[in-house]
């Protein structure tokens, strides 16, 4: 078999920013799986040949070079093959290791997986707001073939991949014939449901090479890793998308099927969190941080691990000569120690036997850095509320600003995820109509998700209330300052709001204070006393 020179070209492309970031995403993806993914991930190889792991090895752990020539074979050195045999122990190799020790019996942390599952738990417990053609409707109903709906789609496949990776590659397609139909007309399409839409996801790492076009959002052709089931095992095939169709390759280069399409373009689109500054077509996740600290709170977990594993085994120090040559104490019955008997100068002396106490502040140490990187991933995650101020006790609108906040990040959130699922269904409907059933106007498709989470307790909630109606009650004299204090702590109290619903509140607080300011009489039954109007006026100043 010959395989053409260029085809083999083609297929071992990789863009320079693939290149750069592929094992990040790698990386990235085993933080959000965790578990056996994670223990086991191998990155590449140290300068003595050893798979580098999240795990990191200390310089004590190495074996010894003398013994390197007749050792055996690391675990997990294939990068690409299981680090133990299928069904094997994960702890077969932690005997005598101190680093399979620690790897073995270190539990992984989800902080990534925790943050990204609370946000978005928040952000769909909303209701999302979607108008757009009946054909788009009907996709909604079944986005990849498989009776997936497009909530349960992007809730629970699109939107935690895209917010871990910072990007996504989103495909669209006709879905194949079934083997022996021959499909020669259009009502054969509709017999077989060939001309449905069938989306699916393409990770960072599968992504190997792509051309844009001038302005950057379109591909023009690219090279898909794809794996594919056989009775061997899975296989590696190669994927060549451009305007015109598809060509599907074998390892070797030989093409397996030729696809043409009428999209009159790639029909995939990436979707981003956020992009990266430096680079054309790179996305970046805003959760790196936490599987940074991730990946640290292991380590640390595993040398406490080790730390407590060795000083629950005190070493016994006691006289050189009682020690037998095999190195041996003897223990007389009943397990009892005697002591060495020292004879001379007319008495005699005996020898104790000490227990060798191990410093404790070494582990006491790495528990409070542990918990100094669980308060660090909270706050990351905006899950805890930080005191404004230390000395002074939270109340109120004191609270209301940490809520302030986080109602702010999930907003910027459900912004990315409407945008990724526009960009979706017009794609989407691209590929139902052939290419020809694009939205005609700016607004035939509509995504809207909420922009407002129930962040608060009920107690703040009402507490809010009444601070906010005390407040008011009291307003009047100085309209114009009281209106601009009225406004903004209103946005405190109801963060998430459309412009234009903030707009008609501040004309009713305009509205309000200018009767106030005319002589009206304040409502005569507000309760509110001394204690309450301290707490307003302390939160305030808080602000």
């Amino acid at each position: 078999m010959t395989t053409d020179r260029e085809t083999l070209d083609l297929l071992g492309r990789r863009h320079p920013e693939w290149q750069e970031h592929c094992q990040r995403w790698r990386w990235l993806l085993d933080s959000l799986e965790g578990g056996e993914r994670y223990r086991q991930a191998v990155y590449g190889f140290d300068r003595r040949g050893l798979p580098v792991r999240n795990l990191v090895r200390h310089k004590r752990e190495y074996p010894d070079p003398r013994e390197a020539a007749g050792a055996s074979p690391m675990p997990g050195s294939d990068p690409f093959a299981p680090a133990l045999p299928f069904g094997a122990d994960p702890a077969a190799f932690a005997t005598d290791d101190d680093y399979e020790l620690r790897r073995a019996r270190t539990p992984v942390p989800t902080f990534l997986a925790e943050a990204v599952e609370t946000h978005l738990a928040r952000v769909y417990s909303r209701e999302i707001r979607r108008l757009g053609p009946d054909a788009l409707t009907g996709w909604w109903q079944d986005v990849d073939g498989c009776g997936t709906t497009i909530d349960q789609w992007m809730a629970e496949t699109v939107a935690p991949l895209l917010l871990t990776l910072g990007q996504l590659d989103l495909c669209f397609d006709h879905p194949p014939a079934p083997p022996g139909e021959e499909v020669e007309t259009r009502a054969d399409q509709a017999r077989l449901g060939l001309d449905s839409c069938v989306a699916s996801c393409i990770l960072p790492e599968n992504m190997l090479w792509w051309r844009l076009d001038e302005s950057g959002r379109r591909y023009e052709e690219c090279l898909v890793l794809e794996r594919h089931d056989s009775g061997d095992g899975p296989r590696t095939r190669y994927r060549h998308w451009t305007a015109e169709g598809s060509t599907l390759y074998d390892e070797d280069g030989e093409a397996l099927a030729v696809t043409p399409h009428p999209f009159g373009r790639v029909p995939i689109v990436r979707v981003f969190d956020r992009r990266k500054p430096r680079c054309r077509n790179i996305g970046q996740s805003r959760y790196e941080g936490i599987a940074e600290r991730q990946r640290e709170y292991y380590n640390r977990d595993s040398e406490l691990i080790l730390s407590d594993t060795t000083q629950a085994h005190p070493l016994l120090q006691g006289p050189e000569d009682y020690v037998q040559p095999d190195g041996s104490v003897p223990i007389g019955p009943g397990w009892l120690l005697p002591k060495k008997k020292n004879s001379g100068g007319g008495g005699a002396t005996y020898e104790g036997f000490d227990i060798v106490e191990f410093p404790k502040d070494g582990a006491e140490s790495i528990r409070k850095n542990k918990a100094d990187i669980r308060d660090d991933v909270d706050r990351d995650a905006s899950l805890v509320r930080t005191p404004a101020r230390e000395a002074v006790a939270q109340s109120g609108l004191a609270k209301m600003l940490d809520q302030a906040d986080g109602n702010n990040r999930l907003a910027k959130i459900a912004r990315v995820l409407a945008q990724a699922e526009r960009l979706a269904a017009e794609l989407a409907l691209t590929v139902l109509g052939d290419g020809e059933a694009g939205p005609s106007t700016p607004g035939a498709i509509e995504v809207v998700y909420p922009a407002e989470f129930d962040l608060y307790t009920t107690e703040a909630v009402a507490r809010a209330s009444a601070d906010f109606q005390a407040i008011a009650a009291r307003a009047g004299a100085l309209p114009r300052c009281e209106a601009l204090m009225l406004a903004r702590l209103l946005r405190l109290c109801l963060p998430g709001l459309s412009d234009p619903h903030y707009a008609e509140c501040e004309r009713e607080i305009d509205r309000y204070l200018e009767g106030r300011s005319a002589g009206g009489d304040p409502p005569s039954a507000v309760p509110y006393d001394e204690i309450a109007r301290r707490d307003v006026f302390q939160d305030i100043n808080v602000i």
